[in-house]
């Protein structure tokens, strides 16, 4: 059937790391991820020319320098093993920069110098059914700068969730095309042949043609477009010879996924370090990491590298339904500025326990909230410190 349809309800995303800043990288199924939502934005500067030209009208535009951002939305999920990591393990390395497994946890450690990438793709994986097809987006040179992890009343109905925020040096696309006319038989070994619609492909476009030659296994990783005389080229060895009119698809695989959502009826926050319990309504943890993309230089369309900006911002706030015995805890620490020991566990059985440790949080100033009806209620926010450098956030998967 011609024209179908792209279904929202069937998205996939996967990352893969980078070997080179910005060279797209092939996947597997073990790289999926399941989403709640997610966005991947391009963006190119397009302006009108700054000249005078005798009309009224602006005449003409021109391009500069290409760019993307992204935003992925998940549930908090652990694998459901202490020493394996979470589906999304490439997202929080490289927003944190470290990684330490051993027997009793997955640990997310925060770094100063890390400047390796990402290429992120989202799949519409429809599998060829009635009246849908395949489509597939990506952005390469991608790095994660803001991590915002929300639970308890601030989650997903109750459910713990992750937002993955950061930029890329480019957004590109894979359609449906296929081999263009005049082939009998393109040998395996071949490495450029005409499409029927290049315009279905761009630079990092990952495919299969239809339906079991995939490269290897992990898709036919474009590396050119000519949009002029139809050429694309690859790199890949393909499984068997072409001819004209095979069909070209996304490269999608089945997602191999893992983990069960944390759920608000489960957890606790203690401000000293676990020793105490206090009850809260929920929270929002964020990491705002300051690494951007040198995207300036003269002689480069896109980004060229990773770089740090700043210095990195740890926040958090939680709401309180106000009690007599925690006024001092809450309010006179709060006013003094004392620093507190801020522990907060999402769910507490083996294998499925994320724990959010700030060991030097500062609460800000922040009024109370007394309603007409309902009890009397505070949300506290303030922000994490570092004590010994690259410590004032850690999350760890128990």
């Amino acid at each position: 059937m011609a024209n179908e349809l792209f279904a929202g309800s069937q998205v996939i995303v996967y990352a893969s790391r980078e070997a080179t800043y910005g060279t797209a990288r092939r996947l597997n199924g073990t790289d999926a991820m399941l989403t709640i939502s997610e966005s991947f934005t391009p963006a190119e500067e397009r302006d009108v020319r700054p000249d005078r030209s005798g009309f009224t009208d602006h005449l003409d535009r021109y391009r500069g320098r290409k760019s993307a951002t992204f935003e992925i939305t998940r549930l908090l999920l652990p694998s459901g093993s202490v020493t394996t990591e979470p589906d999304d393990d490439l997202l929080w390395q490289n927003a944190f920069g470290r990684l330490s497994i051993n027997s009793t946890g997955v640990e997310y450690i925060l770094a100063t110098a890390h400047d390796w990438s990402l290429t992120l793709r989202r799949a519409i994986r429809t599998g060829g059914g009635q009246g849908v097809a395949d489509f597939q987006e990506h952005v390469r040179g991608a790095i994660v700068n803001q991590v915002e992890i929300s639970e308890g009343n601030q989650g997903q109905n109750g459910l713990a969730t992750v937002t993955f925020r950061g930029v890329a040096k480019d957004w590109g696309w894979t359609g449906n095309t296929s081999v263009a006319s005049g082939y009998l038989n393109i040998a395996t070994s071949a490495t450029t042949f005409r499409v029927s619609s290049p315009r279905q492909l761009s630079v990092g476009s990952l495919f299969k043609v239809f339906n079991t030659n995939t490269g290897g296994g992990s898709g036919i990783l474009v590396n050119t477009v000519n949009y002029t005389t139809g050429v694309i080229a690859y790199s890949q060895s393909l499984s068997a010879t072409l001819s004209s009119g095979r069909v070209l698809v996304p490269y999608n695989p089945t997602a191999t996924t893992a983990g069960q959502p944390l759920h608000a009826r489960i957890g606790l926050l203690s401000l000293d370090g676990s020793a105490t319990k206090i009850d809260h309504l929920g929270g929002r943890v964020t990491l705002e990491d300051n690494r951007g993309l040198l995207n300036e230089e003269v002689g480069y369309d896109s980004a060229s590298r990773v770089i740090r900006e700043n210095r990195r911002n740890v926040t958090a706030s939680f709401g309180f339904i106000l009690k007599k015995d925690e006024v001092g805890e809450l309010l006179g620490r709060r006013d003094r500025n004392d620093s507190r020991n801020l522990q907060l566990n999402i769910g507490d059985a083996a294998n499925k326990t994320c724990k959010i440790h700030m060991k030097d949080f500062e609460w800000d100033m922040t009024a109370l909230e007394i309603p007409d009806q309902g009890m009397a209620r505070v949300t506290m926010s303030g922000r994490g410190l570092g004590v010994n450098g690259n410590d004032s956030l850690k999350v760890r998967f128990l």
